[in-house]
C-alpha cells in the first residue's frame, strides 16, 4: 500500500493553466466549476457542471473564521472540509471516467479551491487544467466581448404590435438555419406585464452570459434576426452595447388586424386565461398606468371569461400606446413594412418566405 501511495502522490503535477481565450470548449469533456452553488447560479460559463468543494454554508462559516478568528484555523477547516466534498465527488461523480476524460477546472480566481480539486485529479492520472484567473476571468472575457466585438454582427429587427407573432416567426426562421437571437428567451420572460407567469429569470450576469454564448457562434457576414424589445425584459436589462446596435439596425415591421392580435394573445396566453387568479393579479398591477376604473372593467371581463374582448382592450389601451412611445421607435430604418392576414402556421410559414427574401435583398445591397 506505501509504494502505490507513493507512486501515485510523488510524480510531477501536470496541470495547466489555461487562458479562457484560449481555451476551445469543445474539445473538453467536462467544464466543473467547484465555487458554491449560490455563486454557480449567479453566472458560470455555459455547460459547466457545479461540483462544489465548499458549501454555501460551509464557505460562510470559514469566511466567518478568517475574518474573525484566525487565518490558520480558517484554513485548517477549510481543507478538512474541502477534502471531504472532493472524497464524495469522486465516488459519486468521477468515478466512472475513463482514463481519457478530459476536465477544465475553475473557481473564482483560479486559486485554492480550484487547484484543490485539480490537484487530486492529477495525481490520479488526469489531464486536468485550471483556467488562469478562474471565473473573473471569464467574465472579464463575456464583458469584453458585448462592449468591443458585438458592433462586428448585423442585425435586422423584428418589429411590430403586440400579437403579431414575432417570436414565432424567429423560431420558424431559425428552424430553416437562420440566424436568431431570442432575447425574451435568453431572459426567460414574455416581455411585457403579462410576460411573468412567476417563473424565475437568470440574473443580470448569467443573461449577458447566454447572449455571449449564442452571438459568438453567429456568422458576423450573415443578418441576425432579433425581436426589437425596449432595453429591458422582466427585471433584466439588454447589455449597452448590444441595445446601441439595436437602436441603428434596420428593422422589418409586422402588422395584422387587432381582431387577429386578441385571438392569437387569448391563444399564445393560454395558461394565464386558465389561471383567473394569476390574470387578476397581473391585470392589477396595471391600476397606476391605465388608472382604476378602466382595469375595474377589465377584471370584470376576467371573471366573464371575455378573454378575446380583453385582449382587444389592452391592445387599444395598453399595448399600442406604448409601442408608439418605443425606444426603438424614435430612431428607426423600417426598409418593409409587411402585413399578416394569416396567423395561422402556414400563414407564419408564408410571412418568413418574405422576410427572408426581403432580408436577402437588403443584404445584397450592401
Amino acid at each position: 500500500m506505501l509504494k502505490v501511495f507513493k507512486e501515485v502522490f510523488n510524480k510531477d503535477m501536470a496541470i495547466k493553466r489555461i487562458s479562457f481565450s484560449d481555451i476551445d470548449l469543445k474539445k473538453l469533456d467536462d467544464v466543473i466549476d467547484v465555487r458554491s452553488p449560490s455563486e454557480y447560479e449567479v453566472d458560470h460559463i455555459p455547460g459547466a457542471i457545479n461540483l462544489p468543494v465548499l458549501s454555501d454554508k460551509e464557505r460562510e462559516i470559514i469566511g466567518t473564521i478568517y475574518k474573525q478568528s484566525s487565518k490558520f484555523e480558517a484554513k485548517k477547516l477549510g481543507a478538512a472540509l474541502i477534502s471531504k466534498n472532493i472524497s464524495n465527488h469522486l465516488k459519486e461523480n468521477i468515478r466512472e471516467k475513463n482514463r481519457d476524460w478530459i476536465p477544465l477546472i475553475y473557481c473564482w480566481r483560479g486559486g485554492q479551491r480550484s487547484y484543490a480539486f485539480a490537484t487530486i485529479l492529477d495525481q490520479i492520472g488526469w489531464k486536468v487544467g485550471v483556467v488562469d484567473g478562474g471565473y473573473k476571468s471569464f467574465r472579464k472575457h463575456v464583458s469584453e466581448f458585448l462592449n468591443k466585438n458585438i458592433e462586428n454582427y448585423f442585425l435586422i429587427l423584428l418589429t411590430g404590435n403586440t400579437g403579431t407573432a414575432k417570436t414565432k416567426m424567429l423560431n420558424l426562421i431559425e428552424e430553416r438555419n437562420g440566424q436568431t437571437i431570442d432575447l425574451e428567451n435568453l431572459a426567460n420572460h414574455k416581455g411585457s406585464v403579462f410576460g411573468s407567469q412567476g417563473q424565475k429569470q437568470p440574473s443580470q450576469k448569467l443573461f449577458e452570459t447566454l447572449i455571449y454564448d449564442k452571438v459568438k457562434n453567429l456568422e458576423t457576414g450573415e443578418p441576425i434576426f432579433v425581436e426589437a424589445e425596449s432595453n429591458k425584459i422582466g427585471n433584466l436589462h439588454i447589455p449597452k452595447e448590444f441595445w446601441k446596435l439595436m437602436k441603428s439596425s434596420p428593422q422589418i415591421e409586422i402588422s395584422a388586424t387587432v381582431e387577429q392580435r386578441a385571438q392569437f394573445l387569448v391563444e399564445e396566453y393560454s395558461e394565464i386565461t386558465s389561471d383567473l387568479d394569476l390574470l387578476e393579479k397581473q391585470i392589477t398591477s396595471l391600476s397606476t398606468i391605465a388608472g382604476p376604473k378602466i382595469v375595474e372593467s377589465w377584471l370584470q371581463m376576467a371573471k366573464n371569461k371575455e378573454f378575446i374582448e380583453l385582449a382587444k382592450q389592452l391592445i387599444e389601451k395598453h399595448y399600442d400606446p406604448r409601442y408608439k412611445r418605443g425606444l426603438l421607435r424614435e430612431k428607426k430604418e423600417v426598409f418593409a413594412t409587411l402585413r399578416l392576414d394569416d396567423i395561422s402556421q402556414r400563414g407564419l410559414s408564408l410571412m418568413v418566405d418574405r422576410i427572408l427574401q426581403i432580408a436577402n435583398n437588403r443584404m445584397n445591397t450592401l
